[in-house]
């Protein structure tokens, strides 16, 4: 590519140094790096200004390791804010873009005419250099590619997402993968993991009524973990057996995640009822 694409490419970090060269390695043939930093004490900014990133600080301070984990949307929004493109590509920095993704996102935005302004990519999963061709949660679709003046926005704190006005813009959808490639200690310490997420991610729950508690803390999480035991589960295995498919450990981690979060909510509930 002698031309470089024009769309940015907003990037989280936080002592990224393992693996972020590889990763800016995959984009460079971007026109905008955005490196929003958690004030690494690694080598990740030196590696940032070598592949010429513009670099951000993800808050006002200057205290060092500063984690966005349960604030995502808000440094998330603030990446893309110093974008100078107006199509937006946000990725993580243990990740890389696999060179048909780069070709296609290419395709896209260099289109005078893009049938679609707001984008969502299938994902899957890599454990050990191992791909997971099927897993209960395929398959898994993200929003990853948009253009800013359709007004998207970043929603969620310790899992963030992209919302937008359905009624004015239809979403398109890439073909290319967007490749998790996860690093042995997590695949090791998984259960960790899961319990860690789901921690903060019930400490940031808030239910402005009794309704919606027992709504979206009790039946949501009910729906999703016996979704999981009584159909998800049983299906893949059924199907596709047990060769290429998720590993039957992380299938009964994630769904047993789902009834710890159902524990930590209502433990939560019972303490704000005490303090009222």
């Amino acid at each position: 590519m002698s031309e470089k694409i024009p769309c940015s490419v907003g990037i989280l970090t936080l002592n990224s140094g393992q693996t972020l060269r590889k990763c800016l390695e995959s984009v460079k043939a971007f026109a905008e790096i955005i490196i929003c930093d958690g004030n690494s004490t690694d080598g990740t900014l030196e590696i940032a200004r070598e592949y010429g990133a513009k670099i951000i600080k993800q808050y006002d301070s200057d205290a060092p390791n500063l984690s966005c984990v349960k604030d995502k949307a808000t440094v998330r929004t603030r990446n893309m804010e110093a974008a100078s493109h107006d199509w937006y590509f946000f990725m993580d920095s243990d990740d890389t873009l696999p060179a048909e993704i780069t070709y296609e996102i290419q395709s896209i935005v260099q289109n005078p005419e893009p049938p679609y302004s707001i984008y969502r990519m299938p994902s899957r999963i890599y454990i050990a250099g191992r791909l997971i061709r099927h897993a209960s949660v395929y398959p898994a679709y993200q929003i990853r590619l948009f253009r800013r003046s359709t007004g998207a926005r970043f929603k969620g704190e310790v899992h963030d997402h992209i919302v937008f006005d359905k009624k004015k813009y239809q979403l398109g959808e890439m073909k290319s993968f967007y490749n998790f490639y996860w690093p042995a200690e997590r695949a090791e310490h998984f259960w960790a993991y899961q319990k860690k997420y789901a921690e903060w991610e019930v400490e940031v729950m808030k239910f402005d009524s009794f309704q919606a508690f027992l709504y979206w803390g009790i039946y949501r999480r009910l729906r999703i973990f016996f979704g999981f035991l009584l159909w998800r589960i049983p299906r893949l295995y059924f199907r596709y057996g047990f060769k290429d498919t998720m590993p039957f450990r992380y299938e009964f981690l994630v769904m047993w995640q789902h009834l710890y979060i159902l524990y930590l909510v209502i433990k939560k509930r019972r303490r704000t009822l005490k303090r009222g």
